[in-house]
């Protein structure tokens, strides 16, 4: 028997700002605070208790005189066990603002049951949560001074669903990650939304030394420290362009797993997408050269005093710099589908989105994953049309 109270209650979000020296350039970490049942010690506390510590120790830093570059936006989500409804709510409350300001978005859910990293992220973010993991020493023992990066897998999952980064990436295009050490399958079994998620199992199996819930915090303080204070925003959009070629493997995948009883024949689905591979090749080509401008101008910024470059508001460093941050800041926002994804149209994005049929496991180019798995060539070539239209927004975003 499952007992449910039914009721209808306000939900609450709780929102901090800490504004930046560049006001138009925002950062926003998140972590939800409701749970399915009174506990809920990794789900989401774990990550509540990570995201409290990054926010103490940002305010120790601004009691010593600190201001970020990039103004960093704090929020505690109410209403995501119930459907992601506080952080959906919001994203769509201040979509104006956030399409215009957002630089990215950060998300802790279940912070830490276990030892192994799990992470999903939008390619743009993929070098920055590379070096931040380099950075961090692993609570692992058994290599000396090892660092997270030396333990971890190496894998990052495509965005899908099931948490509150669904908002921001699928529906507003800000490249979003959702991290946290998860359970391993020789590991203490973690009973995911019930009554053990409690303090005494995690004080039993998942914490250990709580040397895991240290490790997470700081992985998400140095990560929000590069991208708000970093001159150059740590994207990189060439990892973006082959990751969007590498997705095609995804559709061909499709067609040999498709149902439908009268398959596409592969000369069908390569014919649909040849247009599309050619606007991804002059994406990567204006992806290089961005990167390349980039690179050139973070190391010119490096010679400069902290914040000497927003002081210096009309030098022609500072101008550049700008310009570039722009574009970044943009690119994720060229692949939305204002329209959305047919019978999802909430959905925008024409890259990522949950599966149809898998759960809060990602899809990559969702549009003609559907199409060639309901063996739809029309469809197809529908969709492929979309696609290649969003690469070229892209690419004249990045040759602006």
């Amino acid at each position: 028997m499952n007992e449910q109270e039914y009721t209808i209650t306000p939900m609450w979000n709780v929102i901090g700002v800490i504004n930046g020296t560049i006001s138009d350039e925002v950062l926003v970490i998140g972590n939800h605070r409701d749970a399915w049942i009174a506990g809920g010690a990794a789900d989401p506390n774990s990550g509540s208790a990570a995201m409290n510590e990054v926010i103490r120790s940002l305010s120790v830093a601004m009691s010593k005189g600190w201001k970020p570059q990039r103004t960093i936006v704090f929020a505690s989500w109410d209403g995501e066990e119930y459907g992601l409804v506080g952080s959906t709510e919001w994203v769509e409350e201040y979509l104006p603002w956030l399409a215009h300001s957002a630089v990215a978005y950060i998300n802790v859910d279940v912070g830490a049951v276990d030892t192994e990293l799990k992470v999903q992220a939008a390619p743009l973010l993929d070098s920055a949560l590379i070096a931040t993991t380099k950075a961090v020493q692993s609570p692992n023992q058994t290599t000396t001074g090892s660092s997270i990066y030396d333990h971890w897998n190496k894998h990052i999952s495509t965005m899908g669903s099931g948490s509150d980064f669904t908002a921001f990436q699928d529906y507003a295009g800000i490249p979003s990650i959702d991290l946290g050490f998860n359970g391993r399958r020789s590991g203490p079994v973690y009973h995911y939304h019930s009554n053990y998620d409690s303090q005494a199992w995690m004080d039993k199996y998942g914490g250990a030394s709580f040397g895991y819930h240290v490790a997470i915090a700081k992985i998400l303080a140095l990560l929000l420290v590069d991208l708000v204070e970093a001159p150059l925003i740590p994207f990189n959009a060439t990892n973006y362009a082959l990751a969007l070629s590498r997705y095609l493997d995804s559709v061909h995948d499709a067609r040999v797993l498709s149902t439908t009883t009268a398959p596409l024949a592969p000369s069908a689905v390569d014919s649909a997408l040849a247009g599309l591979r050619a606007a991804l090749a002059r994406l990567h080509t204006a992806a290089s050269a961005l990167d390349a401008r980039a690179a050139h101008l973070a190391l010119l910024a490096s010679s400069q005093p902290p914040h000497a470059l927003p002081a210096a508001a009309n030098s022609e460093l500072f101008a550049r710099v700008r310009a570039v941050n722009a574009k970044y800041k943009r690119l994720e926002r060229a692949f939305l589908f204002p329209k959305g994804l047919d019978g999802r149209p909430w959905f925008k994005h024409v890259v990522f989105a949950p599966g149809l049929w898998t759960g809060y496991a990602g899809a990559t180019w969702p549009g003609l994953v559907e199409a060639v798995e309901a063996g739809d060539r029309t469809g197809l070539e529908r969709w492929a049309g979309i696609c290649e239209g969003a690469v070229f927004a892209a690419v004249g975003v990045l040759e602006a």
